[in-house]
């Protein structure tokens, strides 16, 4: 989501210029900002900060176990060549993992090309082309059924680094009062949209400011315990990737479901960007389209969002350049 988006221009652009002091690329950045911007309240909705604002409950502590089964939810839709690659892409980073998932659970959203997945996976076709909230919901039933502690979302445009697995399982343990994960979520691609994007903290998240507690993560880089999948969906009235995984952080935050950022928890997120300038400006445009329209539900669902990003600051990522 786009930062400071209930703002209006001259203010967001006025915090970037002075965040962004002495960097080399402000003012590329700041044109780039406007763009996102003017695409992105162009297709968003109408939020207020003026509603009532309420402090989340204190947090509710994990009881993750030493040994913990992680299970890894990957909803997905294949439709084009670069689908195909990442899907191998991000199948080749989780064998990589320095520690072995208890089980890799792929839902395919009826995707119109067929795929064959290795046998190891747990693969499950849904009838109907349904949006990624109701494969991650369908995904995380597999997990709880097969006795997992945690669930791990990703996305099929994503590549874990090594010790993502181990990463949660450990931050879990050493993290009692959250019961929600999500980590640094750089850009895959190496130009300039990546580099915006990772200033940006696109796919970051929102930290509540003077908390180590999030208003949100990405499920492109979330875990969950078993407790919070049992007591909270995703909302399936969400058609697309954008908006869902910020209401349900929301719900799960006014459970007293904690949400923490953990720096290593590292997943690098191919935009697909190329070498030409116009496509990438369209597929930067539609992608700010697409977390607009999810704006514009999500106030349907929370009024009173606004009042509570007022209070939350982005989350650079560690690779900026």
């Amino acid at each position: 989501m786009s930062s400071l988006s209930n703002l209006p221009y001259g203010k967001i652009l006025d915090y970037w210029y002075e965040k962004l002091r002495g960097k080399p690329c402000r003012f590329k950045f700041l044109l780039t900002k406007i763009f996102e911007v003017f695409t992105f309240k162009n297709y968003g909705g109408n939020g207020s900060n003026k509603h009532n604002y309420f402090d989340f409950p204190k947090p509710t502590k994990n009881a993750i176990p030493d040994r913990s089964k992680l299970s890894i939810v990957i909803p997905t839709f294949i439709k084009t060549d670069k689908d195909k690659q990442d899907m191998i892409n991000l199948l080749k980073s989780i064998e990589k993992q320095t520690v072995a998932p208890y089980a890799v659970i792929v839902i395919d959203d009826c995707s119109p090309v067929n795929y064959s997945f290795p046998k190891a996976i747990i693969s499950k076709r849904l009838k109907h082309n349904s949006g990624p909230a109701t494969a991650r919901n369908a995904g995380k039933r597999i997990a709880i059924n097969n006795g997992s502690d945690i669930i791990a979302f990703t996305d099929t445009d994503c590549i874990l680094s090594e010790k993502w697995i181990e990463t949660i399982s450990k931050s879990f343990i050493s993290n009692r009062d959250f019961q929600i994960l999500s980590g640094d979520t750089p850009a895959f691609d190496k130009g300039w949209f990546g580099t915006y994007h990772n200033i940006n903290g696109t796919l970051n998240g929102r930290r509540i400011k003077n908390s180590d507690r999030l208003l949100y993560g990405t499920t492109a880089n979330m875990a969950i315990t078993k407790e919070v999948a049992e007591q909270v969906d995703f909302n399936e009235t969400f058609p697309n990737a954008a908006g869902e995984d910020i209401e349900f952080c929301f719900r799960a935050n006014q459970k007293g479901f904690a949400i923490k950022y953990i720096p290593k928890m590292t997943i690098f997120h191919n935009f697909g960007y190329n070498g030409q300038l116009f496509n990438n400006l369209k597929r930067f445009r539609d992608q700010f389209k697409k977390y607009g329209q999810g704006e514009k539900l999500l106030l349907e669902e929370i009024p009173n969002y606004y009042a509570y990003f007022d209070k939350t600051e982005e989350i650079e990522t560690k690779i900026t350049g």
